[in-house]
């Protein structure tokens, strides 16, 4: 089966998945609260968010709010590279009361759609976005220690390239963007040594 036909499936069972209670949820009685992916099945780069907001429910694609607009900015003026190019992908796939950040529980339960996602793309980077998308790629913990700093993960065996989530509490923080885009920075650097040097 190919790379397409697999994600149509997985993307049906996600949008399906009850697992936890804000599985199935609405957002204005009519937008789904299940978010699977942006379906890029020709991207090398997987980027790993945290869970999708109300904006994402609205249009049905992970990472189009304000962040994902920060993000699609910064990341073509500094790599040059649109968002056409990466598979856009969440550590949760719904919505959170009140947006908050998703239980342990919910992330557990969300897993397996990432590990699927990983297998069946084979990227060559797995690019986190905050905290908790680094915490279940990696395993690690602290994204203030580890971000702009390549890891390796033991689970996926795959390098992992953690950015602060560019959110506008982290952008609208002059330190916090200069971080983020001095993370950009080396990103590039990574891509370009071929993924090696860490």
């Amino acid at each position: 089966m190919d790379k397409i036909k697999q994600l149509k499936a997985l993307k049906a069972e996600c949008l399906a998945c009850r697992r936890c209670n804000i599985g199935g949820q609405t957002l204005e009685g009519k937008f789904s609260g299940n978010v699977f992916s942006n379906m890029n099945c020709d991207a090398e780069f997987l980027v790993v968010g945290q869970n999708p907001g109300s904006e994402e429910c609205r249009q049905g694609e992970p990472f189009v709010g304000v962040s994902g607009k920060m993000f699609d900015q910064l990341v073509e003026e500094v790599l040059g590279m649109k968002r056409s190019m990466f598979y856009i992908s969440n550590t949760v796939r719904c919505l959170t009361p009140g947006n908050r950040k998703p239980t342990s529980e919910e992330v557990n339960n969300c897993h397996n759609f990432l590990d699927r996602e990983i297998e069946i793309l084979n990227p060559k980077i797995v690019i986190t976005l905050g905290g908790p998308a680094f915490e279940q790629v990696t395993g690690l913990h602290g994204i203030m220690k580890h971000h702009g700093k390549p890891e390796f993960s033991p689970r996926y065996k795959i390098p992992v390239f953690p950015l602060l989530h560019p959110s506008p509490i982290n952008l609208n923080d002059p330190k916090k963007l200069e971080l983020f885009v001095a993370d950009l920075v080396k990103l590039e650097e990574f891509i370009k040594r071929g993924l090696r040097g860490f």
